[in-house]
């Protein structure tokens, strides 16, 4: 099938899986474009680095399906794409066949998150949007074993599929919304969350009604630290208590999701 006939096929997808074979299709039947300019991957050399390939892959969706599926309130959080430009050496699997889920079971197994706590933050928004019958304190301070719970019970989406690096390129990253923008639209159909959490800026139309946060691995230079009581340090704290704020700010102006 052609691109375009791709693009029609994926629009039917009624589930993850179907839509992903439709999207890693359509990654090798793309066109290649007149100009560099218009290219929906890296390809050039970074650092020392070889460009992403065409056909890579990058599965997203569920952490864990049944504990979304069976989740009252489904909580999606919309990432750019995962950094794995320098991180592809020694892999066990062919480009179109990866996947990041450890690096949340690295978290949901033994509570282990990397420098600037980003399961911990996922783990911590989710809980608190999964849980509106608690009183507020209660939302604010989830003990580990609900954390883990509502970090696997949530649902995760990178927008560009392939991946990229530690510093987004605007320019490919934009190139591949607007070819693939029917792809990503029908997943967050099929996820059908009541909450939305855009993780980072973009001013996509798309996610615009979403709960806006800063980045996770944002290192919050020149905000006040005053505390640990959200978190397991100061940076999480500092996060949560934003995140906390912008939940009140969004829901002044959003459509009821219950």
């Amino acid at each position: 099938m052609t691109f375009e006939e791709l693009k029609q096929e994926a629009m039917k997808a009624k589930t993850i899986d179907e839509l992903f074979e439709i999207w890693k299709m359509a990654h090798v039947e793309e066109d290649e474009p007149e100009s560099d300019e218009k290219k929906t991957y890296i390809h050039y050399a970074t650092k020392n680095y070889p460009p992403i390939e065409k056909d890579s892959f990058i599965a997203d969706g569920y952490i864990s399906k049944d504990d979304y599926l069976n989740s009252p309130i489904k909580v999606l959080f919309i990432l750019r794409e995962a950094n794995i430009v320098m991180h592809r050496g020694g892999e066990q699997c062919k480009p179109s066949e990866r996947n990041q889920k450890g690096f949340y079971f690295w978290y949901i197994d033994d509570l282990k998150s990397n420098r600037p706590k980003q399961q911990e933050k996922m783990a911590r928004m989710a809980f608190y949007l999964q849980h509106p019958e608690l009183p507020e304190e209660e939302r604010r301070t989830p003990d580990e074993t609900a954390l883990k719970s509502a970090l696997k019970s949530s649902g995760y989406m990178n927008i560009n599929k392939r991946g990229g690096g530690n510093i987004v390129d605007w320019r490919v990253f934009d190139n591949y919304y607007c070819k693939y923008i029917e792809f990503i639209t029908r997943q967050k159909e099929i996820m059908a969350p009541q909450y939305v959490i855009l993780i980072g800026d973009n001013k996509y139309d798309l996610f615009k009604d979403s709960i806006k946060v800063w980045h996770t691995s944002y290192r919050m230079k020149g905000k006040k630290r005053i505390g640990t009581d959200y978190g397991s340090g100061k940076n999480v704290d500092c996060y949560m208590r934003e995140f906390f704020e912008r939940v009140r700010e969004w829901e002044k102006t959003a459509p009821s999701q219950l």
